[in-house]
């Protein structure tokens, strides 16, 4: 395999490794701090009902 063909194998095993690994992780934990910092807003400043 000549320098050009390893390359292509490497750049699509390292697009492949951020398109189905990566993108996905980094989405749940975007989602899951939002959700946490939203919660954790509502916590501390939200009325209470006593």
């Amino acid at each position: 395999m000549n320098q050009m063909q390893t390359e292509k194998k490497r750049e699509l095993k390292i697009f492949l490794f951020i398109t189905v690994v990566l993108f996905p992780l980094l989405s749940i934990a975007l989602v899951g701090a939002y959700g946490f910092s939203i919660w954790i807003y509502q916590l501390l400043f939200a009325p209470r009902i006593f």
